[in-house]
């Protein structure tokens, strides 16, 4: 009977238990915050951040050390966010797959809302599929334009943010020539209604913008 007493407060289960008791806390603790507290966050996130404005640009250059970088527009997540209501979170996701050893690129392009694009070279925008492609000399010197918005009437949108991507090549530090991709911010028609950000902190499109740039 002893014997038995003696497993039952043996010092090693009581560590093992601790160790799994810590392993129990700790779990619970990283399914309350991926549950509970960064949805919270990703909520209140907005109110601490600025929209973009036309005109503003972001440089990539595709790291040597990975062949595969994601550049994202959303509404409040991604490399633009755009905090307006009308986007979606990846409403559009650019994916550069680097060739083997050299700078040539495939671009892919895939959408989770509605969006129209405009390929180098062309006049008139059309509707995006799910996914298009495009390779990266296509677009050396020249802009595929993307329109962005909750709806399409008849192929065209009335309002939305135009995001362009170009590139063009650099010598780096170490005289190896590099593909620069530039993303930019071309165009937010009619603009956003600044002054009526709502609880989430986002903008309707409106033309208070445009009418004080004017």
């Amino acid at each position: 009977m002893s014997f038995e007493l003696g497993l039952v407060f043996s010092p090693k289960l009581d560590l093992a238990l601790g160790v799994l008791s810590l392993i129990a806390v700790s779990g619970m603790g990283f399914f309350f915050y991926w549950e509970v507290l960064r949805p919270y966050a990703a909520k209140t996130r907005p109110g601490q951040m600025d929209p973009p404005e036309e005109g503003d640009v972001y440089e990539i250059v595709v790291p040597e050390s990975t062949r595969i970088y994601k550049f994202s527009v959303g509404q409040v997540y991604g490399d633009i966010p755009t905090l307006c209501k009308s986007i979606q979170d990846d409403h559009l996701v650019f994916i550069l797959k680097k060739g083997k050893d050299t700078e040539d690129y495939d671009i892919l392009i895939n959408r989770s809302g509605p969006a129209i694009m405009k390929p180098p070279r062309m006049q008139y925008f059309s509707k995006m599929e799910s996914q298009e492609k495009l390779e990266s000399h296509e677009i050396i010197g020249q802009t595929a334009s993307f329109r962005i918005s909750d709806k399409i009437i008849k192929d065209r949108m009335t309002q939305y943010f135009e995001i362009g991507i170009t590139s063009n090549f650099f010598m780096n530090k170490l005289g190896k020539e590099r593909m620069r991709f530039v993303f930019s911010v071309q165009k937010i028609h009619p603009g956003l209604a600044t002054r009526s950000r709502d609880k989430k902190g986002l903008y309707s499109f409106g033309k208070e913008r445009s009418s004080e740039e004017d």
